[in-house]
């Protein structure tokens, strides 16, 4: 049986894949926001590191050319896109620097997230999905940058529809407690620290009181390179709320590495944090969004409570919170169309995954999961392979390619039509040696 349905657009799926770094593809969006000055006071943080917030006090949430290398890191299409009905109810495919010392910052903080305990929105949804970004107008590199008019109408959505926008560091606390957070709450996350984050979408983010977390490769400020930001303007940010992550030394490949080297890269990272804000950040996100199980393990023993990858899908309570989904957002892959369709995405909750470890040890991969509860209508998609799927009872799912895949990154996404027309999503990405 094959695993696309009918409606499926080969083609439209195979341009999904197109896009790739190390030969695979990629793509990785919540709030429910009132007017600007209505979402000042309450608490937001977006991503997997610190929490932030845009006014007297940061992490609440808020409701209303000598540059580096071409090390341009390629956001990935997620080719399991689930379809889009029309308004004549036939389905189309979805194509799918103010410098502050380090102990002003490290006391901000503190206060602000003793503050951010007080006031964090609470409701009964189980979930929430978190977006990607890396650059903010900077047209040379679509796969990782987005437009400012794509941003505009991002922001646009969340500062008008049904969407309760909070810092990723509460998201995180909330569910991983088995606490319930307002239904279409959205965390947002920038990797890499690029100066356009500072320059562009700052300004934007702090007009509209929306709080966003920015994952730090060290090595890449400490080069001084043009195209990033400098240790004062992310002290700037941070003592105005921003969250700051960990995003390792040198933004390498870490499943590459001897794990001896992996736990060096965490340590280098964590003391120029210490030295140049004063504290270590709390969440991480994995560079390419690669991971095995001595990665995760190396970065939970270094202190970290919780760590992002780049598959695609909603995170929930359930979820593995060393290893959480994001949507990532690009040119090709940042229209309103699939942004809304991510921002409303329910996870589609599953155990007993295989492979377990996020490196492929099998070329190629026997993919399974078990359903927490029946999907028939369910169809998976790989970024590469022919898969057949089949059905072992309700619950028990496997799929098998018809022969290797690329060295690099494969990912697959599986989806279900849930409730209100909101579609149910998992993601995996796994590493190919």
């Amino acid at each position: 049986m094959s695993c696309a349905p009918a409606w499926v657009d080969r083609k439209i799926l195979e341009t999904d894949m197109a896009v790739e770094t190390k030969g695979h593809s990629a793509i990785s969006a919540v709030m429910r926001v009132k007017p600007p000055r209505r979402m000042h006071g309450l608490i937001v943080g977006v991503s997997f590191a610190v929490g932030l917030t845009f006014g007297a006090t940061a992490g609440f949430a808020q409701i209303a050319s000598d540059s580096a290398p071409a090390t341009d890191e390629t956001v990935e299409a997620t080719t399991a896109e689930p379809a889009v009905t029309g308004s004549d109810g036939a389905e189309t495919p979805e194509v799918l620097t103010t410098e502050a010392t380090a102990q002003d910052a490290a006391q901000s903080d503190a206060s602000q997230n003793a503050d951010q305990e007080m006031v964090t929105p609470s409701g009964d949804a189980t979930s929430a999905v978190v977006f990607m970004y890396h650059r903010f107008g900077e047209g040379e590199y679509p796969s990782t940058n987005i437009t400012m008019e794509q941003f505009d109408q991002h922001v646009k959505e969340l500062t008008s529809g049904p969407y309760t926008v909070m810092g990723v560091p509460q998201i995180v606390s909330a569910l991983a407690d088995g606490k319930g957070v307002p239904d279409r709450t959205i965390g947002i996350t920038v990797d890499d620290a690029y100066r356009s984050v500072y320059e562009k979408a700052w300004p934007v983010f702090r007009e509209h009181n929306l709080p966003f977390t920015v994952f730090v490769s060290t090595e890449q400020l400490d080069s001084g390179y043009a195209n990033y930001m400098t240790w004062d303007m992310v002290r700037e940010l941070s003592k105005a709320g921003v969250t700051i992550g960990g995003h390792s030394q040198n933004h390498a490949h870490l499943p590459d590495f001897d794990i001896d080297r992996v736990k060096a890269e965490l340590a280098n990272s964590a003391a120029r944090f210490e030295e140049e804000l004063g504290y270590v950040p709390e969440i991480f996100a994995y560079p390419y969004g690669e991971a095995n199980g001595e990665v995760i393990a190396a970065v939970k023993e270094a202190g970290y409570r919780a760590a992002f990858g780049q598959q695609s899908g909603a995170m929930h309570t359930e979820s593995d919170f060393m290893y959480l989904p994001r949507y990532a957002l690009n040119e090709h892959y940042g229209a309103m169309d699939r942004f809304n369709l991510a921002a409303n995405s329910l996870p589609l909750v599953v155990s007993d995954v295989t492979p377990a470890d996020y490196t492929l040890t099998r070329n190629p991969p026997a993919f399974g999961f078990t359903l927490a509860e029946p999907a028939p209508s369910m169809n998976c998609y790989p970024s590469e392979g022919e898969p057949t799927m089949s059905r072992l009872g309700e619950e028990r799912v496997e799929i098998r390619l018809d022969g290797p895949v690329s060295s690099g990154r494969w990912r697959i996404n599986c989806t279900a039509m849930g409730p209100d027309s909101r579609w149910r999503w998992f993601g995996m990405l796994y590493t190919v040696p």
